[in-house]
């Protein structure tokens, strides 16, 4: 009876590990291949940003901030965070599907100073924010070429449901992913550089 319950174990032990091994290629995949989406887009989005570029004084009172679409998605700008060497295209809005090709704005807007970008934490999109350090400097271009510089903060941890944490805080620009596992969020509250 012990050995049965002994096989058993190895066996249930070794479907574990295969189960494991291939989870953790298939996050490679996704990972390579959101790297590769998102490389093969920010040129164009730079290129839009640069040929859009605003003359003079925009209207303080239009808050939406302009949407182009590139193959099916809204796109609002891109954010480079140069301490990880990422330039990254940003969705106007987020789902599930989204998020597997690029950050995407999860809540407001550059010109209400309340942008809040969600990303999955592959390592090629934000699975390294948390590595980034007060005073860290983050920058986003929309659409209109305008360009905003941030600092960030702080980087704190978030339980998953602390949601209301990230909407209309009066933080100027939060990016927030998963965690490695996806028990807790990792939050970078950032201010704009004047």
């Amino acid at each position: 009876m012990r050995r049965k319950i002994g096989i058993a174990l190895v066996a249930i032990g070794l479907c574990l590990i295969f189960f494991a091994v291939g989870l953790l290629l298939y996050n490679n995949y996704e990972n390579k291949k959101a790297e590769e989406q998102s490389d093969r887009l920010i040129n164009s989005l730079v290129d839009i940003a640069k040929d859009n570029q605003t003359i003079g004084e925009t209207d303080p009172f239009d808050t939406e901030m302009k949407v182009v679409d590139i193959d099916g998605y809204g796109y609002i700008g891109y954010i480079s965070i140069p301490e990880l060497s990422l330039n990254l295209p940003v969705m106007s809005e987020w789902d599930y599907s989204r998020l597997k090709v690029a950050p995407c704005r999860y809540y407001g807007s550059t010109k209400t100073d309340n942008l809040v970008i969600c990303a999955h934490n592959y390592r090629s999109h934000f699975g390294y924010i948390g590595r980034l350090s007060v005073d860290s400097t983050i920058m986003f271009t929309d659409m209109e070429g305008v360009k905003q510089t941030y600092t960030v903060t702080s980087v704190e941890i978030l339980q998953p449901t602390d949601t209301e944490l990230v909407k209309d805080t009066g933080d100027d620009l939060i990016l927030y992913t998963c965690t490695y596992g996806g028990r807790t969020r990792v939050v970078v509250r950032c201010e704009k550089i004047q």
